[in-house]
């Protein structure tokens, strides 16, 4: 059924027809971009044309915003654009697409009235400025971000599109991937990962128990997203606990923001040779009077994924995704709502040639998933003193989950219910004074989780949290100052109470502040320095408190600890970044002094009912992550482009200065692409040091060093105009030389290695 779900998608994906894109800038660090600034009665509009800065054309395909509101366009055959019934205030107006620098204005919409706005975009083998949301209450350029932030979007989503999330970010500067097979890959952010990472979809929690284990998917299908942004370091201003490590937010915008002219979308279509897959996805909006509607589906197949050294049994996947949303939108906000249905069928290696996996057992297993979820979202421009806007979000999402042996025996079955609601409340104080910007608000989040089968060690529990935030922005001379801080109460209710093997299984309460300063200075004329020092927290999970068995993707059996207390983390970044005409760089110095770092340590004994598992306990340790990041875009000579990343991490318990386990070792890359508006062409290295710095336990090593390797990746790709769309095809060839390696971070690297030659081909479209 899957598999005739997936080809239906892919065959509708390339059914539309043509496609734009997108390049940005913005304004100088220390000028806030208010939201609708001083509200007046009536409406007004902006209209413009998008040109060629060199021949003079117009340029169709071109998307083009306003940020204040986060409504988008793009521009028409002819180059033009429209924005109608738009409040009165001030907007910054960007024009962003593949093959060119951005265009930024910022203009006075009046009452009544239209405002013309020519924009001309300038051939740029750079990739365009980003816009993020992530982290920073509203809009705004990437520059101006407060915290290391990376963002994936337009040509570079095309060219690092993967199987999985964390296959898509692998490359970007403090990111690694945990690997138990194509589908089971999670996302690590400077050597943290699991329960620790946050992983969002149109900033909402999925709902999904990917960070429970290391043979759970993430439950997020790259292909039809517009971006994929990442808060590298603490984020629990405002997302609370699991943002210890960092953020990924997978934007796409389901509830639709904006009532476009006519049908826009995009489509796309992607083959891979390296497990036989074909990938496609479509998402379409179409205004219906006031109202914009909204349609998704994407579907994927894939055979077993072959090695250099032979194929990996059991690394199997197909799955599909569908939503809708709808949204009625007038000048001073909108109200939405959307549906999204997923399903996953995908296998988990368990042996390689004959060998098994320690602790895993021959044949693997196969794991069915469904997600079924439902979300709101609405938001209102006011003129209330300070206040511009409040924003209400909320969500439902019902998961499902099961483990089967080869034999189809069941070994696990999850259920988990979540809920979640968060209000908002944007202000803006008039211009010339200390104060510039901020929001507070409130956020509720809840979760029922079932567990059942012979071969879990999970147990089943409720969860109930409340928050409350506020943040502000300054501006002081040359610098933009924010402050902020949030409050979270938690409470963990197991199903079963008493004294029990691990000790006294009962509800616990957790109560934690979190808060930030950071600070962003403008050193010259696009350039900035900015440092910030972070406290976040994370509660123990439901596993970490109340487990007792088997966990067969860790290759071990846990046992919990009901009497563990948050851990609470105090992050400090320094960085520099650039953003030039033909340079842009970010470099980034961070610590991460983490008390009560729950993880695993071994007990010496084998598991009591299997006796093959090596039995782990929960506890708690104060630990010290300290590393270092960045990456440079320079075009060298017009149109030649190096792009290099770095990344360091090291992780220490500092009880007695013994390594963190799992923690990345020394990675980056180099590339060197030939860009223009029309095609690309591209060779790339990739690689990683050997890691030797690896947790031992009473001087038994717990983890096995792993060599360094070099790997060489080819690229190329066309750009087309067509009936007023653009088209891009993406021409991915990935380990050219099919060399053997192994990623430190794969939970199969003791027996197989990661996967081999890699030739993907991506058509896109956006109409």
């Amino acid at each position: 059924m899957l598999k005739r779900t997936v080809g239906a998608v892919c065959v509708l994906a390339v059914l539309p027809a043509w496609v734009p894109a997108a390049a940005a800038q913005s304004p100088p660090a220390g000028t806030p971009a208010p939201y609708g600034a001083a509200v007046q009665q009536g409406t007004g509009s902006v209209v413009g044309m998008v040109t060629d800065a060199v021949t003079g054309q117009p340029i169709s395909g071109v998307q083009v915003r306003l940020r204040e509101l986060g409504r988008s366009e793009l521009s028409h055959a002819d180059g033009s654009f429209h924005f109608e019934r738009l409040p009165a205030g001030r907007y910054t107006v960007t024009a962003q697409r593949i093959g060119y620098a951005s265009a930024e204005r910022v203009v006075r919409v009046v009452s009544n009235d239209s405002v013309a706005v020519p924009l001309t975009l300038t051939p740029s083998a750079i990739a365009a400025e980003a816009i993020v949301v992530t982290g920073t209450g509203r809009e705004r350029g990437a520059q101006e971000a407060y915290r290391p932030t990376s963002v994936v979007g337009g040509a570079e989503l095309r060219r690092e599109l993967g199987s999985s999330v964390a296959a898509t970010l692998q490359n970007e500067p403090g990111i690694s991937q945990r690997y138990n097979g194509p589908a089971a890959a999670q996302p690590v952010i400077r050597g943290l990962g699991g329960d620790r990472v946050l992983v969002l979809e149109d900033g909402g929690r999925t709902g999904d128990i990917a960070s429970s284990s290391g043979d759970h998917a993430v439950t997020v299908d790259p292909v039809t997203a517009e971006r994929i942004e990442v808060v590298r370091g603490p984020a629990a201003l405002l997302y609370g606990s699991n943002a210890l490590g960092g953020v990924v937010n997978v934007i796409r915008e389901e509830v639709p923001r904006t009532l476009p002219e006519r049908l826009t979308g995009t489509a796309s279509v992607q083959g891979e040779t390296v497990n036989q897959g074909l990938t496609g996805g479509f998402s379409a909006v179409v205004p219906v009077g006031s109202v914009a509607l909204r349609a998704e589906a994407s579907g994927r197949t894939a055979g077993d994924t072959r090695t250099p050294l032979g194929v990996l049994p059991s690394t199997q996947m197909d799955g599909y995704n569908a939503a809708a949303g709808a949204s009625w939108i007038q000048e001073r906000g909108f109200v939405g709502v959307s549906v999204r249905d997923l399903a996953m069928e995908y296998g988990v290696p368990g042996d390689f040639q004959g060998v098994v996996i320690p602790g895993g057992h021959e044949g693997g297993a196969r794991i069915d998933l469904h997600r079924t979820s439902v979300r709101l979202e609405a938001e209102r421009v006011v003129s209330m003193g300070p206040i511009r806007a409040v924003k209400v979000d909320g969500g439902y999402s019902r998961y499902e989950h099961t483990e089967r042996e080869p034999d189809g025996a069941v070994g696990s079955r999850f259920g988990q219910l979540t809920g979640r609601a968060n209000v908002a409340v944007r202000h803006q104080h008039e211009a010339g004074g200390l104060l510039s910007e901020g929001a507070f608000g409130a956020w509720a989040y809840g979760k029922d989780f079932a567990v059942a089968g012979s071969s879990t060690g999970s147990e089943p529990a409720r969860q109930a949290s409340l928050a409350g935030f506020v943040f502000e922005e300054l501006l002081w001379g040359p610098v933009n100052l924010q402050a902020g801080a949030r409050y979270d109460w938690s409470r963990v209710t197991p199903r079963e109470t008493g004294r029990t093997a691990i000790g006294l299984v009962r509800p616990r309460d957790f109560g934690a502040f979190s808060a930030s300063v950071a600070a962003l200075f403008r050193v010259a004329d696009g350039w900035w320095a900015g440092a910030s020092v972070a406290r976040a927290f994370r509660t123990p999970s439901i596993e970490e408190l109340f487990s007792n068995g088997p966990h067969l993707a860790d290759f071990s059996f846990n046992v919990g600890n009901p009497d563990l207390d948050s851990e609470f983390g105090l992050g400090t970044d320094v960085f520099v970044r650039a953003r030039l005409p033909r340079l842009t760089a970010e470099l980034t110095a961070f610590r991460n002094d983490i008390d009560n770092y729950i993880y695993y340590a071994p007990t010496g004994e084998l598991d009591p009912r299997f006796g093959r598992f090596p039995v782990y306990q929960a506890r708690g340790d104060d630990a010290v992550l300290t590393g270092v990041e960045g990456r440079l875009q320079w075009e060298a000579v017009r149109r030649l482009v190096l792009d290099g990343n770095a990344s360091y991490v090291r992780g220490t318990l500092q009880r007695d200065g013994s390594p963190l386990p799992a923690i990345p070792p020394l990675h980056g890359g180099l590339n060197v692409r030939y860009d223009t508006p029309t095609y690309f062409v591209g060779l790339g290295w990739e690689g990683a040091a050997e890691q030797d710095r690896v947790a031992r336990d009473e001087g038994v090593l717990r983890e096995r060093p792993t060599d360094g390797y070099s790997l060489f990746n080819g690229s190329a790709g066309l750009r087309w105009t067509a009936w007023g769309r653009l088209n891009t095809l993406t021409l991915q060839v990935r380990n050219v030389t099919d060399e053997a390696w192994r990623d430190h971070l794969s939970r199969i690297k003791e027996v197989a290695p990661q996967p081999g030659r890699n030739v993907q081909l991506l058509y896109r479209v956006n109409f």
